[in-house]
């Protein structure tokens, strides 16, 4: 009886866990020069979205997470304007779309990317609105810092409400 009960207790867990899975893909259209990477000065963020749903402080935390990732040249640098425009977002499915562009003022441009993010919820565990932000601004920086690769998948203690 024991032994149900374990493996009760053990597909239980396996069911939970396989409920929040996520992916994130970058689609470039013009990916940043390695050599343009960490010499450009990120003086303007520019942030909209065409999504209802997605609210101004939604915005207002997308920006502070990209700045709070993008490295800044110490010396100043090239300056340019970051270009973030949420294109697509729906919370049940949860499913953010962000279209990337970097710019200088004469208009030439360094990068043009977007970002997909997707997520199954995992019970209401995770504040899913954050862990996707979190998750896009990873990405941007990533492909700010000219690097290709992402990291292996962990949880982020920045989506838990504690």
């Amino acid at each position: 009886m024991r032994t149900i009960s374990i493996l009760c207790l053990m597909v239980a867990a396996a069911l939970l866990a396989s409920c929040g899975t996520t992916a994130t893909t970058i689609v470039s259209r013009q990916r940043l020069d390695k050599d343009a990477a960490g010499k450009l000065a990120y003086e303007r963020v520019a942030v909209t979205s065409s999504v209802r749903q997605f609210t101004q402080g939604d915005l207002d935390q997308l920006r502070d997470a990209v700045l709070a990732r993008v490295p800044q040249p110490v010396d100043g640098g090239v300056p340019v304007t970051l270009q973030l425009a949420v294109t697509d977002y729906s919370a049940p499915g949860s499913k953010l779309v962000v279209r990337v562009r970097v710019m200088d003022a004469a208009g030439r441009s360094y990068a043009q990317f977007d970002v997909y993010q997707t997520a199954n919820t995992m019970l209401g565990a995770v504040d899913q609105r954050s862990s996707d932000i979190n998750a896009v601004a990873d990405a941007v920086a990533r492909s700010l810092m000219a690097i290709s690769a992402a990291p292996p998948a962990t949880v982020d203690a920045r989506n838990f409400g504690s």
